[in-house]
């Protein structure tokens, strides 16, 4: 059972406002972020409680506050019994001076847990969409919640329902929730139990809320033609497609979701779904991205709306050389015009980043958008999945055309695999990540909130000073081959002993250079990269990266 630790990184310099005992029996963790016009920012969290080391969590909502220097300002929970979040969003909206936080409850299933719903004399057999109303220090004014009965049957028998009980038991999931002239709309996911007796399907709901927590409309939706029966499926495969989906318009809504099928004759990953304000259907558009693969679909959506009425899509891809054993991060551009007479949706470009061994990509990848028209991409690499290789977060800025302005690469250290949760672009140009680190050596898991300023995009001492880098080798410790990953070009690669003799020299041209190191001897080296002048934006010695590599 692994233990958390969480910690608000500043500019680099994690500042640790957490415990640290293995027998933690609650805590906080980050998912969202928003910021606010006074330079704060709040957090929609998850609350994790427990009553002794043995047990399991119990996940609950729960709201952070922090200061734009990042002390923590306020913190609640929104716990009930007999109740959890389980995989569910949640949002907050700030409406006049007052702020607004929506989730979901559904029954507890964890058998191990306290909070187990059959551990009440009246175990909830419901479950709820809530909106409180907060105040500045994010206690609860007022409650708002609508409730709809839920399946709980339980097949305690089935493994799948042993490995995620709330997962495969009856839940609500809420996917993306916005601001729309004035109201709250969004959408969530019912679900029905696994292998239920009476097992129907499970639905996805869209609904308009106003601030007051009145239901203005709601809509079933039957969304997933042509392939219904691999769409609609358990709600805990499809929460891994679940995030920020919903995309808003002036004149209508997109829905985006994953889901492999075929039309007209050709292999589909995805679809965009079409409704007006009334959440009716209007139509339905497919894609097929590069290198689309029989049976391949796209995972772990979540989109964003650009400057230029296109919409960014990042996911979790299959490799087509290796589709079995490697997971790569793709961003797309995606033409979604209306209007727009093919079925298919226009890939107007696409970004693949991934690593060569077997890996899995950032489950939650993010994308946003920059003040001067660039945007920022941040996903997690992985050199081999639960291993001592390495792992490491990069932070691309792209320009409109998707060239790369800059790569960075943060978190690095072998120990831990670093994986990012999402990136949200601050109101002064620079970024927030939310990110965890496992720890490969030990059951500790740790949360993180990193704040990069504008500036640490500026020039390289910047993004040193800010604890970013611009290139990275691996594996590390390594083999016989020692590989350099870069987004500089034309860099001059030099490589060294610890007797300070040159055992290499290139000029980088690719993002990965592969230096053969067999003929080296067994120990530590020093690589550094240079502008290809010897100059440049580096340290006094022109030297842009440096680093260490063991064989």
């Amino acid at each position: 059972m692994r233990s958390w630790y969480y910690f608000f990184s500043r500019m680099g310099l994690a500042t640790y406002i957490g415990v640290d005992s293995t027998t933690i029996t609650e805590y906080y963790f980050p998912a969202e972020f928003i910021e606010l016009p006074d330079g704060n920012f709040i957090s929609p969290s998850y609350y994790y409680i427990r009553e002794t080391a043995a047990e399991y969590y119990s996940e609950a909502a729960a709201a952070m506050m922090f200061s734009e220097n990042g002390d923590l300002i306020a913190q609640n929970n929104f716990f009930r019994p007999g109740y959890c979040t389980s995989f569910s969003e949640q949002f907050v909206f700030k409406k006049d001076n007052s702020f607004y936080f929506l989730t979901t409850y559904s029954p507890e299933h964890t058998i191990n847990s306290f909070n187990y719903f059959k551990n009440y004399d009246n175990p909830p057999t419901d479950a709820k969409l809530a909106l409180f109303k907060l105040d500045s220090q994010l206690n609860v004014e007022e409650t708002y919640e609508h409730s709809w009965p839920i399946d709980t049957f339980e097949a305690r028998n089935r493994p799948e329902w042993q490995l995620l009980p709330n997962g495969y038991s009856g839940n609500i999931f809420l996917f993306s929730a916005f601001e729309d002239e004035g109201n709250i709309v969004g959408a969530y996911w019912k679900s029905e139990s696994f292998k239920s007796p009476g097992q129907g399907k499970d639905t996805l709901f869209m609904f308009r809320m106003n601030f007051d927590g009145e239901i203005l409309l709601r809509k079933d939706i039957d969304y997933a033609s042509p392939s219904k029966s691999d769409v609609i499926k358990r709600g805990a495969q499809a929460y891994s497609n679940r995030r920020n989906q919903f995309i808003v318009t002036d004149t209508h809504y997109i829905f985006y979701s994953g889901g492999k099928g075929n039309y007209d004759g050709y292999d589909i990953q995805g679809r965009a779904v079409y409704y007006d304000k009334d959440f009716n259907f209007i139509r339905e558009r497919y894609l097929r991205g590069p290198d689309c693969l029989i049976n391949d679909k796209l995972y772990n959506i979540s989109v964003k709306r650009s400057n230029h009425n296109t919409t960014y899509l990042t996911t979790q891809k299959r490799n087509p050389k290796n589709p079995q054993h490697d997971e790569d991060c793709r961003l797309y551009e995606i033409d979604d015009d209306i209007n727009a007479a093919s079925e298919f949706l226009e890939v107007v470009n696409h970004t693949d980043r991934g690593t060569e061994e077997w890996d899995m990509s950032s489950y939650r990848a993010g994308v946003d958008l920059n003040d001067d028209n660039s945007i920022y991409y941040t996903y997690t690499l992985n050199q081999g999945y639960f291993t001592n290789l390495d792992s490491w977060i990069v932070i691309e800025r792209l320009d409109d055309n998707m060239d790369i302005i800059s790569t960075y690469y943060y978190g690095l250290n072998n120990r831990f695999l670093d994986r990012v949760i999402t990136l949200y672009s601050t109101d002064d140009g620079g970024v927030i990540i939310i990110h965890r680190a496992d720890d490969l050596y030990s059951d500790n898991t740790y949360g993180y909130i990193t704040k990069f300023p504008a500036s640490a995009f500026v020039n390289i001492e910047e993004a040193h000073a800010h604890g970013l880098k611009v290139a990275v080798a691996y594996p590390n410790p390594g083999g016989d081959v020692m590989n350099i990953r870069t987004g500089l070009r034309n860099a001059v690669l030099t490589v060294y002993d610890m007797q300070g003799r040159k055992v290499h020299q290139q000029i980088i041209t690719d993002e990965v250079t592969s230096i053969d190191a067999s003929k080296w001897q067994n120990g530590t080296y020093v690589w550094e990269l240079r502008a290809g002048n010897g100059n440049g934006s580096g340290n006094e010695n022109g030297i842009l990266e440096s680093g260490k590599w063991v064989k």
